[in-house]
Protein backbone atom coordinates (compact mmCIF):
# COMPACT_ATOMS: atom_id res chain seq x y z
CA UNK A 1 0.00 0.00 0.00
CA UNK A 2 1.30 3.67 -1.05
CA UNK A 3 0.63 5.74 1.55
CA UNK A 4 0.79 9.44 1.21
CA UNK A 5 3.08 11.34 3.88
CA UNK A 6 1.58 12.81 7.24
CA UNK A 7 1.81 16.00 8.59
CA UNK A 8 2.49 16.28 12.17
CA UNK A 9 2.34 19.53 14.17
CA UNK A 10 5.53 20.50 16.35
CA UNK A 11 4.40 18.44 19.23
CA UNK A 12 5.71 15.00 17.59
CA UNK A 13 7.78 13.45 19.79
CA UNK A 14 10.00 9.97 20.57
CA UNK A 15 10.82 9.24 24.12
CA UNK A 16 11.66 6.08 26.05
CA UNK A 17 10.44 5.25 29.53
CA UNK A 18 10.70 3.07 32.71
CA UNK A 19 8.19 2.05 35.08
CA UNK A 20 9.56 0.71 38.32
CA UNK A 21 6.26 1.03 40.96
CA UNK A 22 3.42 1.44 37.68
CA UNK A 23 2.30 5.05 36.18
CA UNK A 24 -0.31 6.06 34.01
CA UNK A 25 -0.20 8.43 30.91
CA UNK A 26 -2.97 10.68 29.57
CA UNK A 27 -5.85 11.12 28.94
CA UNK A 28 -5.27 12.81 25.89
CA UNK A 29 -8.23 14.16 24.07
CA UNK A 30 -8.70 15.34 19.98
CA UNK A 31 -6.86 13.81 17.09
CA UNK A 32 -3.95 11.89 18.27
CA UNK A 33 -1.13 9.52 16.87
CA UNK A 34 0.95 7.41 19.10
CA UNK A 35 2.76 4.53 18.52
CA UNK A 36 3.64 2.53 21.36
CA UNK A 37 6.73 -0.26 21.32
CA UNK A 38 7.18 -2.37 24.91
CA UNK A 39 9.99 -3.76 25.46
CA UNK A 40 9.81 -5.01 29.36
CA UNK A 41 6.72 -5.36 30.84
CA UNK A 42 3.06 -4.85 29.89
CA UNK A 43 1.41 -1.95 29.10
CA UNK A 44 -2.23 -1.34 28.92
CA UNK A 45 -3.96 1.03 25.99
CA UNK A 46 -7.38 2.91 26.24
CA UNK A 47 -8.25 4.55 22.61
CA UNK A 48 -11.56 6.10 22.20
CA UNK A 49 -13.76 3.07 23.11
CA UNK A 50 -11.43 -0.06 22.75
CA UNK A 51 -8.70 -1.29 25.36
CA UNK A 52 -5.65 -3.06 23.99
CA UNK A 53 -3.19 -4.87 26.19
CA UNK A 54 0.43 -5.10 25.01
CA UNK A 55 3.13 -7.45 25.85
CA UNK A 56 6.74 -7.40 25.47
CA UNK A 57 8.27 -7.35 21.93
CA UNK A 58 4.65 -5.93 20.58
CA UNK A 59 4.05 -2.78 19.03
CA UNK A 60 0.73 -0.84 18.22
CA UNK A 61 -0.20 1.88 16.23
CA UNK A 62 -3.04 4.13 17.94
CA UNK A 63 -5.27 6.64 16.38
CA UNK A 64 -7.88 8.26 18.27
CA UNK A 65 -10.64 11.27 18.19
CA UNK A 66 -11.19 11.57 21.23
CA UNK A 67 -9.38 9.77 24.37
CA UNK A 68 -6.11 8.20 24.75
CA UNK A 69 -4.70 7.04 27.51
CA UNK A 70 -1.44 4.73 29.06
CA UNK A 71 -1.58 2.36 31.87
CA UNK A 72 1.16 0.41 33.88
CA UNK A 73 0.51 -2.10 36.63
CA UNK A 74 2.46 -1.25 39.72
CA UNK A 75 3.86 -4.52 40.07
CA UNK A 76 5.25 -5.08 36.93
CA UNK A 77 8.94 -3.27 35.71
CA UNK A 78 8.08 -1.88 32.26
CA UNK A 79 10.10 -0.23 29.96
CA UNK A 80 8.33 1.34 26.93
CA UNK A 81 9.28 3.61 23.37
CA UNK A 82 7.14 6.10 22.18
CA UNK A 83 6.47 8.53 19.25
CA UNK A 84 3.19 10.60 19.25
CA UNK A 85 2.18 13.83 17.39
CA UNK A 86 -1.10 15.67 16.49
CA UNK A 87 -2.23 14.16 12.90
CA UNK A 88 -2.83 17.09 10.14
CA UNK A 89 -5.07 16.83 7.27
CA UNK A 90 -5.07 12.81 8.08
CA UNK A 91 -8.85 11.57 7.31
CA UNK A 92 -6.94 8.81 5.03
CA UNK A 93 -5.20 7.41 8.11
CA UNK A 94 -7.80 7.03 10.05
CA UNK A 95 -9.75 5.08 7.06
CA UNK A 96 -6.71 2.97 6.01
CA UNK A 97 -6.17 2.12 10.09
CA UNK A 98 -8.84 -0.24 10.17
CA UNK A 99 -7.72 -2.38 7.31
CA UNK A 100 -4.75 -3.90 8.99
CA UNK A 101 -4.23 -5.32 12.78
CA UNK A 102 -4.37 -3.13 15.89
CA UNK A 103 -0.73 -4.35 16.94
CA UNK A 104 2.00 -7.02 15.62
CA UNK A 105 5.24 -8.26 17.17
CA UNK A 106 7.92 -5.27 16.41
CA UNK A 107 10.10 -6.42 13.64
CA UNK A 108 14.59 -5.45 13.55
CA UNK A 109 13.05 -2.42 11.80
CA UNK A 110 10.57 -0.95 13.63
CA UNK A 111 13.08 -1.16 16.50
CA UNK A 112 15.84 0.41 14.59
CA UNK A 113 13.38 3.43 13.30
CA UNK A 114 12.09 3.66 16.87
CA UNK A 115 15.15 3.91 18.73
CA UNK A 116 16.65 6.78 16.13
CA UNK A 117 14.18 8.48 16.72
CA UNK A 118 14.49 8.32 20.91
CA UNK A 119 18.09 9.10 19.99
CA UNK A 120 17.23 11.99 17.97
CA UNK A 121 16.15 13.71 21.53
CA UNK A 122 14.27 16.90 21.60
CA UNK A 123 14.94 20.44 20.51
CA UNK A 124 14.59 21.77 16.98
CA UNK A 125 18.43 22.37 16.32
CA UNK A 126 19.87 21.29 13.10
CA UNK A 127 16.32 20.58 11.45
CA UNK A 128 15.78 17.74 13.89
CA UNK A 129 11.71 18.36 13.79
CA UNK A 130 11.91 17.59 10.17
CA UNK A 131 14.05 14.97 10.79
CA UNK A 132 11.41 13.35 13.30
CA UNK A 133 8.53 13.39 11.38
CA UNK A 134 10.47 11.83 8.36
CA UNK A 135 11.30 9.17 11.07
CA UNK A 136 7.67 9.02 11.96
CA UNK A 137 6.52 8.67 8.74
CA UNK A 138 9.31 5.66 8.24
CA UNK A 139 7.77 4.40 10.99
CA UNK A 140 3.84 4.35 10.04
CA UNK A 141 4.55 2.97 7.18
CA UNK A 142 6.71 -0.16 7.96
CA UNK A 143 4.00 -0.55 11.06
CA UNK A 144 1.56 -0.90 8.60
CA UNK A 145 2.91 -2.56 5.40
CA UNK A 146 4.03 -5.25 8.44
CA UNK A 147 0.69 -5.51 9.69
CA UNK A 148 -0.85 -5.62 6.18
CA UNK A 149 2.16 -8.90 5.92
CA UNK A 150 1.03 -10.40 8.70
CA UNK A 151 -2.15 -10.58 8.34
CA UNK A 152 -1.86 -12.00 5.13
CA UNK A 153 0.19 -14.61 5.83
CA UNK A 154 -1.63 -15.64 8.86
CA UNK A 155 -5.47 -17.49 7.70
CA UNK A 156 -7.47 -16.50 10.29
CA UNK A 157 -6.04 -14.17 13.53
CA UNK A 158 -6.37 -15.07 17.03
CA UNK A 159 -8.48 -12.58 18.32
CA UNK A 160 -11.13 -12.84 15.26
CA UNK A 161 -11.01 -17.34 16.50
CA UNK A 162 -11.60 -15.73 19.88
CA UNK A 163 -15.04 -13.22 18.77
CA UNK A 164 -15.69 -16.55 16.55
CA UNK A 165 -15.96 -18.64 19.77
CA UNK A 166 -17.37 -15.77 21.77
CA UNK A 167 -20.02 -15.60 19.51
CA UNK A 168 -20.93 -19.89 20.11
CA UNK A 169 -20.57 -19.88 23.53
CA UNK A 170 -22.69 -16.76 24.27
CA UNK A 171 -25.42 -16.41 21.01
CA UNK A 172 -28.17 -16.67 23.48
CA UNK A 173 -26.91 -13.34 25.19
CA UNK A 174 -27.85 -9.66 24.14
CA UNK A 175 -24.47 -8.76 22.62
CA UNK A 176 -23.09 -5.95 20.82
CA UNK A 177 -20.51 -5.66 18.37
CA UNK A 178 -18.99 -3.18 21.21
CA UNK A 179 -19.30 -5.55 23.47
CA UNK A 180 -17.59 -8.35 21.57
CA UNK A 181 -14.87 -6.38 20.38
CA UNK A 182 -13.60 -5.24 24.02
CA UNK A 183 -13.52 -8.88 25.02
CA UNK A 184 -11.02 -9.82 22.75
CA UNK A 185 -9.34 -6.03 22.71
CA UNK A 186 -9.86 -4.36 19.63
CA UNK A 187 -11.45 -2.15 17.94
CA UNK A 188 -15.17 -2.62 16.75
CA UNK A 189 -14.05 -1.42 13.35
CA UNK A 190 -11.16 -3.66 13.07
CA UNK A 191 -13.61 -6.61 14.95
CA UNK A 192 -16.13 -6.02 11.76
CA UNK A 193 -13.36 -5.96 9.32
CA UNK A 194 -11.39 -8.55 10.29
CA UNK A 195 -14.31 -10.89 10.93
CA UNK A 196 -15.29 -10.25 7.49
CA UNK A 197 -12.71 -10.68 5.72
CA UNK A 198 -11.22 -14.18 7.25
CA UNK A 199 -14.77 -15.56 8.08
CA UNK A 200 -16.68 -14.41 5.09
CA UNK A 201 -19.76 -12.46 7.18
CA UNK A 202 -20.05 -9.79 9.61
CA UNK A 203 -19.98 -10.79 13.35
CA UNK A 204 -23.74 -9.68 13.52
CA UNK A 205 -24.54 -11.96 10.91
CA UNK A 206 -22.55 -14.89 12.58
CA UNK A 207 -23.95 -14.40 15.74
CA UNK A 208 -27.87 -14.32 14.12
CA UNK A 209 -26.79 -18.13 12.03
CA UNK A 210 -25.52 -19.32 15.76
CA UNK A 211 -29.09 -18.38 16.88
CA UNK A 212 -30.64 -19.95 13.86
CA UNK A 213 -28.72 -23.00 13.68
CA UNK A 214 -28.83 -24.03 17.49
CA UNK A 215 -32.75 -22.77 17.30
CA UNK A 216 -33.04 -25.03 14.57
CA UNK A 217 -31.55 -28.11 16.34
CA UNK A 218 -33.90 -27.61 19.54
CA UNK A 219 -36.58 -27.50 17.01
CA UNK A 220 -35.98 -30.57 15.50
CA UNK A 221 -34.77 -32.42 18.68
CA UNK A 222 -37.16 -31.20 21.65
CA UNK A 223 -40.87 -30.56 22.42
CA UNK A 224 -40.46 -27.07 22.94
CA UNK A 225 -42.37 -24.42 21.89
CA UNK A 226 -42.15 -22.20 18.89
CA UNK A 227 -41.56 -19.04 21.23
CA UNK A 228 -39.67 -21.01 24.23
CA UNK A 229 -37.29 -21.92 21.23
CA UNK A 230 -36.84 -18.27 20.45
CA UNK A 231 -36.59 -16.53 23.51
CA UNK A 232 -33.82 -19.13 24.49
CA UNK A 233 -31.75 -18.72 21.35
CA UNK A 234 -31.60 -15.33 22.03
CA UNK A 235 -34.35 -13.67 19.57
CA UNK A 236 -36.56 -11.30 20.85
CA UNK A 237 -39.88 -12.06 19.51
CA UNK A 238 -41.08 -15.66 17.99
CA UNK A 239 -42.16 -13.90 14.89
CA UNK A 240 -38.44 -13.01 14.08
CA UNK A 241 -37.32 -16.27 14.74
CA UNK A 242 -40.16 -18.22 12.46
CA UNK A 243 -39.19 -15.40 9.73
CA UNK A 244 -35.50 -16.42 10.20
CA UNK A 245 -36.62 -20.12 9.65
CA UNK A 246 -38.65 -19.26 6.42
CA UNK A 247 -36.29 -17.35 4.74
CA UNK A 248 -33.38 -20.62 5.27
CA UNK A 249 -35.77 -23.64 4.96
CA UNK A 250 -38.48 -21.99 2.84
CA UNK A 251 -40.78 -23.54 5.28
CA UNK A 252 -42.86 -22.29 8.94
CA UNK A 253 -41.39 -23.54 12.16
CA UNK A 254 -44.30 -25.91 12.85
CA UNK A 255 -43.53 -27.65 8.93
CA UNK A 256 -39.73 -27.90 9.40
CA UNK A 257 -40.47 -29.91 12.92
CA UNK A 258 -42.99 -32.21 10.94
CA UNK A 259 -40.27 -33.27 8.12
CA UNK A 260 -38.21 -34.40 11.02
CA UNK A 261 -40.82 -36.43 12.68
CA UNK A 262 -41.57 -37.76 9.32
CA UNK A 263 -38.13 -38.55 8.02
Amino acid sequence: MRLPPIDLSRENTFGALTYENGGEYGPIGGDYLAFMLVHIGSLRLETDDSVLQLEAGQCALSLTRHRYMTTVASDTLTHISWCDGRPQNAAWLYKEREKFAPFIVASPMVHTLMQLGVDLGLGERGGRSGVRESLTNALLHAFIYEAEVIEAERPIPQTILQARRFLEENFAADLSIERVAQQVRVSPQYLVSAFKKHLGMTPAKYLWRCRLDYGTHLLQRTGLSISEIAYQVGYKNPYHFSRQVKLAFDCSPTELREQKRNA
